[in-house]
């Protein structure tokens, strides 16, 4: 998977690395690992995860 495709797929948006909008050049890529990493590690729900599900550090937002 590219770079930056976990967090496009969580709903978040890509840095851009190139054109008028990649003012951070350099950093994009950086950037975008990084959203990657917290759209694996982050999950929503309404109800208490079961604690089979996830691992350690793993986020969990309980929407109520």
């Amino acid at each position: 998977m590219a770079v930056g495709d976990d967090a496009v797929a969580a709903g978040m948006q890509k840095v851009p690395d190139s054109g008028e909008e990649g003012k951070v050049a350099y950093g994009a890529r950086e950037i975008n690992r990084t959203r990657d990493y917290i759209a694996n590690k982050t999950r929503i729900g309404t109800a208490v995860p079961a604690n089979s599900l996830g691992n350690n550090g793993d986020i969990y937002f309980r929407v109520v």
